[in-house]
């Protein structure tokens, strides 16, 4: 459990249970669909209870109803996928990291200036999870997702989003190991029993390669499309992801988004790796226009404020509500813009023990790659034998692995040119968004009921 507020702080926000129903129908039947806009061609989401906010003059247009189950239906869905039993969480991997002596120059000095996506690194640089898997700790610190929902207004809302944006990347200060590329096709579930959610995500493109993430709750939804531009210059790689981040609520169907910092990694030819992010995160209520900005200070040789956070939270207005301090490696609080009430929002989990032979992996990491008991897509990135083996010490073996299953993809593509085949991903399909004016892949919700059925027939052979 990550330290945040409780489920009852000052303000009076709490939970709500969600009230259960059987569930009558096939989950892909159980979807709320809405109301037809004639005038826009698009449907909203229908609010299952009443709304905690005033109705927006212009409700959000943009549509998760063909991904998303009503909160009741999905209480039953959870009940139905959930392990019978807590589950017993690992504390540490099969085995600790392999203290390899390499030269990252005599790697990279011929790819200065190119795309390094396409580089094929030495799997002794990878740590063992595909990036399928490492999106999802975006939601480390799901509790403020639950806060998030349960908020009493929307500029409380969007300070715990501010918050759940800047928490993920508090592992990025230990943690260098470059995650698996996923494989066109490589998929990764989770059904996080305590957190109360599922995960889906797909590797949806591999050129450019573009991962898409769906997560539910049954009162919110997170929906994510991880793409990036890297620059590589020498004894620095400067990450700018260009996807948006998108969360809504179920009560009143709410949608808010955000982008993410430029991310710089120093001294990856000489020197001891570190990162840096720098830029401003702005969380965007496109219902009310209300809207939260998070500033991420970049490095300086004084290194006075390197790592700080700071922002505020405006009103429809433009008016300051909130004022938001802290730094990405330690925490965040809010406080009202006369300077009172000073809330911490969240603070950095502690590091588990010998974090350095553990890849620098927190509680959560280390447990996106255990093997699943229940009925698992084929394709699922614990499947994928270069990273087990990665993860059991078996370095050389993981590496024939790793050359293997790059041929294989490339046969495959290769067959799919020859008959001028198109490549679909199986479970998200590519959309327009209204709201933020650019085109996602959206979770089509096949998922689920494949899983329940057990039938596995659309997924492709890429293992």
């Amino acid at each position: 459990m990550s330290h945040t507020e409780t489920a009852e702080d000052s303000d009076g926000e709490i939970f709500e249970d969600a009230h259960d129903s059987p569930l009558e129908q096939r989950i892909s039947d159980s979807i709320v669909a809405t109301k037809d806009n004639k005038e826009n061609g698009i449907f909203s989401l229908v609010p299952s209870r009443v709304a905690t906010f005033p109705s927006p003059s212009q409700p959000s247009s943009t549509s998760q109803t063909d991904a998303i189950c009503n909160p009741d239906s999905f209480s039953d869905l959870f009940r139905l996928l959930a392990p019978s039993k807590p589950a017993n969480r690992r504390e540490k991997l099969p085995f600790p990291r392999d203290r390899h002596s390499y030269s990252l120059w005599s790697l990279l000095k011929n790819f200065v200036g190119k795309d390094v996506t396409r580089i094929a690194l030495p799997v002794h640089l990878n740590e063992p999870l595909s990036f399928t898997q490492r999106l999802v700790e975006d939601l480390e610190y799901y509790e403020l997702a639950h806060k998030a929902a349960a908020a009493s207004s929307v500029s409380k809302r969007l300070a715990m989003l501010a918050a759940l944006a800047s928490s993920c990347w508090v592992t990025t200060l230990t943690r260098y190991g470059k995650p698996f590329n996923p494989l066109l096709g490589e998929t990764y579930e989770m059904v996080h029993q305590e957190g109360g959610f599922c995960v889906v995500s797909e590797q949806v493109s591999h050129h450019p390669p573009i991962t898409a993430l769906h997560v539910e709750s049954d009162r919110w939804v997170f929906w994510e499309e991880y793409k990036l531009d890297i620059k590589f210059r020498g004894q620095w790689v400067k990450v700018l992801p260009t996807g948006l981040v998108h969360f809504m609520t179920k009560d009143d169907g709410y949608h808010y988004s955000w982008n993410k910092p430029h991310s710089t990694i120093h001294n990856v030819l000489f020197g001891t790796l570190w990162a840096d992010h720098e830029g401003d995160v702005v969380v965007t209520c496109h219902s009310t226009g209300e809207k939260a900005v998070v500033h991420f200070v970049p490095y300086s040789k004084a290194k006075e404020r390197y790592r700080e956070l700071h922002g505020n939270v405006f009103d429809e207005k433009g008016e300051v509500q909130y004022i938001l301090h802290g730094a990405w490696d330690k925490g965040m609080t809010r406080k009202s813009r006369d300077g009172t009430g000073v809330k911490e929002m969240w603070r950095a989990n502690e590091q588990v023990p010998n974090w350095e032979r553990q890849y620098g992996f927190t509680q959560f990491a280390m447990t996106l790659n255990e093997p699943e008991e229940t009925a698992t897509c084929p394709t699922d990135s614990r499947y994928r034998p270069d990273q087990r083996l990665l993860e059991n010490g078996d370095v050389d073996e993981a590496s024939d692995e790793k050359f293997r299953l790059e041929e294989k993809q490339r046969t495959a593509r290769r067959l799919r040119e020859s008959r001028k085949e198109r490549w679909r991903p199986v479970w998200f399909d590519l959309v327009d968004d209204p709201d933020t004016k650019t085109s996602y892949y959206r979770f089509n919700g096949k998922y689920w009921d494949a899983k329940l059925r057990n039938c596995w027939d659309s997924s492709p052979d890429i293992f």
